[in-house]
């Protein structure tokens, strides 16, 4: 999400026309302060190959071999609230291609590697305008011809140092036409070149990655499937804002019902899954709700590998009056 787009709302609140989607353009230009409290903690590791995903936890003194076992969480923290909470698997970044800082990218693995938390990169392909925007018509064409071949080499050369097999995800939120993003067209041809192009070239510099496609969910999303070859993992985002819940459904939807809908129309390509976006804005009972239905998620849907939350204040409005949701909340409750 972090660039905006419309983030899977019902057909008629995207024609309201100039809706904005959660979000706004992070890099990871905010530096972690002070350092980790403790240490000891239980780790776990995800081992990740092409179309496999295992969740191993290490054991733990004591665990209740009857309770479910809980499921794996990260966060997006570029304000780095969660910088002393145990637990956490995943330190989710977003990187604007055109505008790569190889520094800070090295300055937040390391801050990831000392949490034992594993990088998830989310790389926006901008052009290379002044707005970043236009051009987007002949994105894909310049990238399968080579005019980003040294921007992807700069990104995957640093992608190659980050420790612990990191999860790259490129294009995201492709289906969603909106004008937010170049690379967010209806021509998903090119699409697929583009990204089999990124894909090819960043896994002969950085073996280790494990490469994430993910769009926002939308019927559709087919026409953009690059092949199960190009593809270690799908993610999408889910968004709970009670407000908009009750305008758009008539209901709180629930944290399974927001996810069953995107879950059933991917689980088909028999990958594993990630949540790689989530926030909840509601009052504390939905909220506590709905963080309950996430540490389930792997028990209820099995295909789910874990759960990456979106720990940012909105800066844009939503569609319809809803305002500005607020997806922050105290990490230490996703734990």
């Amino acid at each position: 999400m972090a660039t905006g787009g419309l983030n899977g709302f019902p057909a008629h609140a995207q024609s309201t026309g100039g809706a904005v989607t959660p979000g706004a353009t992070f890099s990871t230009t905010t530096s972690p302060a002070g350092g980790f409290a403790g240490g000891g903690a239980a780790t776990s590791e995800f081992s990740i190959g092409p179309g496999s995903i295992v969740y191993a936890p290490q054991p733990k003194a004591k665990q209740d071999t009857n309770s479910e076992p809980e499921t794996p969480i990260g966060i997006y923290d570029p304000l780095r609230k969660a910088k002393r909470v145990r637990g956490m698997e995943i330190e989710h970044v977003f990187i604007p291609w055109h505008e790569f800082d190889a520094a800070e990218l090295q300055h937040t693995a390391r801050y990831a590697r000392k949490r034992k938390r594993r990088m998830m990169i989310t790389v926006e392909p901008w052009t290379n305008a002044p707005n970043r925007t236009d051009g987007g018509e002949n994105l894909f064409g310049d990238i399968v011809a080579g005019a980003y071949d040294e921007t992807i080499t700069s990104v995957c050369t640093e992608i190659k140092k980050v420790r612990r097999r990191p999860l790259v995800r490129w294009g995201h939120e492709m289906e969603e036409v909106t004008g937010r993003y170049p690379w967010a067209r209806y021509d998903s041809a090119g699409y697929i070149k583009a990204y089999r192009y990124f894909v090819s070239t960043c896994r002969e510099i950085a073996s280790k990655a494990r490469f994430v496609w993910s769009p926002i969910g939308h019927e559709g999303l087919d026409d953009y499937y690059p092949g199960s070859a190009y593809v270690d993992m799908i993610g999408f985002p889910v968004w709970g804002y009670r407000k908009a819940d009750q305008k758009w459904y008539g209901h709180a939807r629930t944290f399974g019902e927001a996810v069953r809908e995107k879950y059933n129309r991917v689980k088909g390509y028999g990958k594993p899954m990630i949540l790689a976006e989530i926030g909840i804005s509601g009052p504390r009972g939905y909220e506590r709700r709905w963080v309950k239905g996430m540490k389930k998620a792997t028990s209820t849907f099995s295909r789910l590998k874990a759960v990456v939350y979106f720990n940012m204040l909105e800066p844009a409005a939503w569609p319809d009056g809803l305002g500005k949701p607020d997806w922050r909340i105290k990490p230490r409750l996703l734990r």
